[in-house]
């Protein structure tokens, strides 16, 4: 690990800067994503997200070498239930295909903003996704300007994101879609997602859920 580097976005805290990553590919190499798969959804998080003139660059010989820098942590403040100044830091672990405390790599899954309130049922516009990538991605145009993004696999809801009446849990699985990823901006990240495998699935556990997000969904 390097030497550690903070970003601040929204109650969001980036930390912990990986090592022999500095542009596109090395993300690529480091994720063991495509190159393509990651080109291509950079392409679609700046059409969606970025005014015309910021816009990262299409030419595919310019955009492996965009320079970012790669994170590992990403701390959250979370309102603590029925307070409206008191928080709890969710901290989530993005290591890539890099162990964690001598053991296998550790990529939290976390909730993240997909849709208005009205979508995804109990869940209230939200999807639990896990971790791929936390990065910046500095303005090709402005170099003062940085993007703090999240490369994320995220989950799709089961029963339209409504509880099944036999253990009153949501239930969530992956996406069927050929897409590896999603890039989002780091803001739309609520905090931490706990899931136990249930065969094919993954059920909330909302005993573990903070008890603001379980008011939500219950």
């Amino acid at each position: 690990m390097g030497a550690v580097t903070a970003l601040v976005f929204h109650r969001r805290l980036l930390k912990g800067r990986g090592d022999d990553v500095s542009n596109v590919l090395d993300i690529s190499k480091m994720s063991r994503v495509s190159l393509q798969s990651i080109c291509r959804e950079l392409i679609r998080y700046s059409w969606h997200n970025l005014p015309t003139e910021c816009q990262v660059p299409k030419d595919q010989a310019i955009l492996p070498s965009l320079p970012v820098e790669l994170l590992t942590q990403l701390q959250i403040r979370v309102v603590a239930f029925q307070e409206s100044d008191v928080y709890n830091i969710d901290r989530a672990r993005c290591m890539g295909t890099l162990h964690f405390r001598n053991q296998g790599s550790c990529n939290d899954c976390v909730w993240v903003q997909a849709g208005s309130e009205e979508m995804y049922g109990a869940l209230r516009g939200c999807l639990p996704a896990k971790l791929v990538a936390l990065f910046t991605i500095r303005d090709y145009i402005r170099e003062n300007a940085v993007r703090w993004v999240a490369a994320l696999q995220i989950l799709s809801a089961v029963n339209s994101g409504f509880s099944f009446d036999i253990h009153g849990l949501v239930a969530v699985r992956m996406r069927e879609d050929a897409r590896e990823f999603t890039i989002v901006n780091v803001g739309t990240i609520h905090g931490l997602a706990h899931l136990i495998p249930v065969g094919a699935w993954s059920c909330l556990l909302t005993s573990q859920i903070y008890l603001r997000m379980f008011n939500n969904v219950h």
